[in-house]
């Protein structure tokens, strides 16, 4: 697992818990950059990931919050589905 992506399932596990509230402003990326020890770059890709997601959206000049719907969204499942390789008739 990437950094930045370890980066987004901690911070997506703090929205879904109810840590980080919908309206909530994150850290600057160059804050969060300072306090894990990461590059601003590894900080910007998790926030433009979790933006993505629906979880968080960017305000221009104001910084990234949690999005207003990030707490209807169902959870992010735990692994990805995989075929059995048997075929069934729909």
């Amino acid at each position: 697992m990437k950094r930045y992506e370890a980066l987004a399932d901690d911070i997506a596990r703090s929205i879904h818990t109810g840590l980080l509230k919908p309206g909530q402003r994150l850290p600057s990326v160059r804050n969060a950059s300072a306090a894990r020890k990461l590059s601003p770059s590894t900080v910007f890709q998790a926030y433009y990931l979790l933006e993505a997601r629906g979880l968080l959206e960017s305000r221009p000049r104001s910084g990234y919050y949690v999005a207003q719907a990030a707490a209807r969204l169902p959870p992010e499942p735990e692994a990805a589905s995989r075929p059995d390789g048997e075929s069934r008739d729909v």
